[in-house]
């Protein structure tokens, strides 16, 4: 300021408004950043969940094409599989139909949810770091406001698959009980694919993944092998699966019921009732919560550092 007087580029009263507009800026500025500092979580939330709805909104031609997909893999499932749910459930391939049935609809839920937060989470991060980085909010509000959205994406995806199927395929299993074990799953799928991506910073890394994501959940669920002849040594790892859970439950549900011996078969050689059905709600739940907190603590090392 002195040597733009000095100059003669400003005279002593210009130079005096320019100061005093200088301290004002200085203050405005400092009251901005007590302001934000003083901001509690409740309206850091408040306001990244409105910033989560206008981007969704933004980007919704991707989300319609991610229902719309749901709805026709689920209309395809449902004619495939139509009226499994229906049979007497006395021969063995009926049962196994059934089973099928409910298998594809639990691995597709598992798949296109795990699959979007999987390759979206490390577009993200790089956003996340630079505003962490200037204090404009906390980790925890932030993953509060995605994790309030992706509750809404993920209960419009899982219902506009189920929608259709379940009622071509005519399970004996309540539609609510089997939606809900669904959208368990499916939030349990999107911590998981959360945590890998909070691990990486390149997407394509994270695409290279999705092998390490899918493969184990459908290798221990009892779809192509009875989870009672996998090997010792090897049987620990289904209780790391989220899939394991859904699949017992499901198959708890629709052929508990059943007195006939192809299910008592399929529900002994799937150990179905090793645990209580509450026991696998809190497990399948317990995995969504511990790998969405692993992947804030994670984020906010990453940001500290």
């Amino acid at each position: 300021m002195k040597e733009l007087e000095t100059a003669g580029f400003l005279d002593k009263n210009e130079t005096k408004n320019a100061h005093h507009q200088l301290i004002s800026t200085k203050s405005s500025s400092s009251v901005a950043m007590t302001s934000m500092e003083r901001v509690d979580i409740a309206t850091q939330t408040h306001l990244l969940f409105d910033r989560e709805m206008k981007k969704l909104f933004r980007d919704k031609f991707s989300f319609v094409v991610r229902v719309v997909s749901n709805l026709i893999f689920g209309l395809l499932f449902g004619l495939i599989f139509k009226d499994v749910g229906r049979s007497d459930y006395v021969a063995y391939p009926e049962v196994m139909a059934s089973f099928g049935a409910q298998s594809n609809l639990l691995i597709s839920t598992m798949f296109g949810v795990a699959q979007s937060s999987l390759m979206e989470f490390p577009k993200d991060r790089p956003v996340f770091l630079r505003e962490y980085s200037t204090n404009h909010y906390s980790v925890i509000p932030y993953f509060l406001s995605k994790f309030t959205v992706e509750c809404f994406t993920v209960l419009i995806q899982v219902l506009s698959q189920l929608i259709a199927a379940f009622f071509l395929m005519g399970f004996r299993t309540n539609f609510f009980a089997f939606m809900a074990l669904n959208f368990a799953l499916a939030m349990a799928s999107t911590s998981i694919g959360i945590f890998i991506g909070s691990c990486v910073q390149d997407p394509s890394v994270a695409a290279e993944l999705m092998p390490a994501l899918i493969v184990p959940q459908l290798l221990f669920s009892g779809f192509f092998i009875q989870t009672n002849l996998i090997p010792d040594f090897l049987v620990w790892a289904q209780y790391l699966c989220s899939l394991v859970y859904a699949t017992r439950l499901a198959n708890s549900y629709e052929f508990g019921d059943c007195d006939t011996e192809s299910c008592r078969s399929l529900l002994e050689n799937n150990e179905v009732y090793q645990l209580e059905q509450y026991w696998y709600w809190i497990i399948l739940l317990g995995i969504a919560a511990v790998f969405r907190i692993a992947a804030t603590v994670i984020l906010r090392g990453k940001a500290s550092f």
